[in-house]
C-alpha cells in the first residue's frame, strides 16, 4: 500500500497543480497498515498539505471535515480548511487543506494540568457537532450494546489469526486462553447489560490529544482527522480518550499501584463532562464503556500486532489488573 499511495499523490498533485513538498506523516492501521500519507506543499500560491488515505474502514473525511467548518460556531476550535478534495471509494480518497503552522501538536500523556483544558476543547466540539454527515451504514444502525459486540468479535478475529501465525512457527500465544476467556465472557455480559439500554450518537471518533492542533498564543485550536466520523455509543469517546492518552501512551513499564492513578485520575475529570452531556447513571456507563476499551486494547492493539513479547505481556497484565478493580 506504501507505494500505491506514494504513487497516487504524484497523480493527484500533478491534476490538481499541488506542489508535493515532503511527506510529514502517515498513519498506520493496527501498527503495520499504512493508511494514510500526508505531505507539505504549494497550493495555488499558498501553504497547503495533501494527504491521501485508503482505509480499510468506511470514511468520508473530506465530507465531515467540511460539515464542522460549515456548522461550528466555536470562537477556540476549529478545523483545518478544505481547499479540494475527491472520495474515489467509500473508504479511499484525498483532500488538499489548510496547513497549520505557528502551534503545536497535543502530546499523550497529557500532564495532569493539561487535562480540563482539554476537556474543555472536548465540550466545545460536542457543542457543535452532533448530526450525521452521511447515511448511517448497517452497522451504525445497531442497538448500542451490539455495535460494540461486533466490533469487538473483529478484534477477536485479528488475534485469532496473529495467535495462529504464531503457533505454527512453534511460538507460545500471547493470549491464554484459560486465562484471558473468563475475562472477555465477564466483559461481554458487562456491555451487553449496559449497552443494551444506551443510544448511539454521531462522534468525531477520534477525539485524543494528537488530533489537536494548538495555537495557546491566540487561544486557538483545530481539530484533525474526521477520518473515523460515524455512530458510537454514548460513553465511547470518554472512555477513548482515557484509551489514547493513558492506557496506550503511559509507560507500560509502571507498576500498576503507579500506573492506575493514570486512569482513576482521568475518570474522577472525566465524570463532571458526563454530567454536563447529561449522560444518566455515568458511573455504570464509564465502567461499562473502559471495559470495551480494555477488550480491544488487549486484542487488537496488543495481541494482534507485533509489539515486542515482554511489553506485550506487561501491558495484558497491567490490563487484567484494571479489569479485575472493575469488577470483570
Amino acid at each position: 500500500m506504501q507505494n500505491n499511495l506514494e504513487n497516487w499523490a504524484k497523480e493527484v498533485a500533478v491534476k490538481t497543480a499541488f506542489k508535493i513538498g515532503k511527506e510529514i506523516y502517515r498513519g498506520y492501521y493496527y501498527s503495520d497498515k499504512i493508511r494514510n500519507i500526508i505531505y507539505d506543499g504549494i497550493y495555488q500560491g499558498k501553504q497547503a498539505v495533501l494527504k491521501l488515505y485508503d482505509d480499510p474502514r468506511l470514511s468520508d473525511e473530506p465530507i465531515a471535515q467540511n460539515v464542522y467548518g460549515r456548522i461550528n460556531k466555536s470562537r477556540i476550535l476549529f478545523a483545518p480548511e478544505v481547499y479540494k478534495y475527491e472520495i474515489t471509494s467509500p473508504k479511499k480518497g484525498w483532500l488538499i487543506m489548510q496547513k497549520l503552522s505557528g502551534g503545536y501538536f497535543m502530546s499523550s500523556p497529557l500532564a495532569l494540568g493539561e487535562r480540563a483544558d482539554f476537556l474543555r476543547l472536548y465540550l466545545e466540539y460536542r457543542q457543535n457537532l452532533k448530526k450525521p454527515t452521511r447515511a448511517l451504514t448497517l452497522v451504525e444502525n445497531l442497538p448500542a450494546d451490539e455495535f460494540h459486540i461486533f466490533r469487538i468479535s473483529r478484534w477477536l478475529q485479528l488475534a485469532n489469526d496473529k495467535e495462529e501465525e504464531r503457533l505454527a512457527k512453534g511460538e507460545k500465544p500471547v493470549l491464554v486462553p484459560s486465562k484471558f476467556i473468563p475475562y472477555y465472557k465477564k466483559a461481554c455480559r458487562v456491555i451487553r447489560h449496559e449497552f443494551a439500554k444506551r443510544r448511539m450518537v454521531w462522534c468525531h471518533g477520534h477525539f485524543k490529544p494528537h488530533e489537536i492542533y494548538a495555537l495557546p498564543n491566540q487561544n486557538k485550536f483545530y481539530l484533525t482527522d474526521f477520518a473515523h466520523s460515524k455512530m458510537y455509543p454514548e460513553g465511547y469517546e470518554l472512555a477513548f480518550i482515557v484509551w489514547a492518552d493513558w492506557i496506550m501512551h503511559a509507560d507500560w513499564r509502571l507498576p500498576y499501584k503507579e500506573w492506575r492513578k493514570g486512569i482513576f485520575g482521568w475518570l474522577k475529570e472525566i465524570e463532571p463532562i458526563g454530567k454536563k452531556l447529561g449522560f444518566k447513571n455515568f458511573k455504570s456507563l464509564i465502567r461499562a464503556s473502559l471495559v470495551e476499551r480494555c477488550l480491544g486494547a488487549i486484542l487488537a492493539d496488543i495481541c494482534a500486532t507485533d509489539r515486542p513479547k515482554q511489553e506485550k505481556e506487561k501491558r495484558i497484565k497491567l490490563i487484567y489488573e484494571l479489569l479485575d478493580e472493575l469488577r470483570c
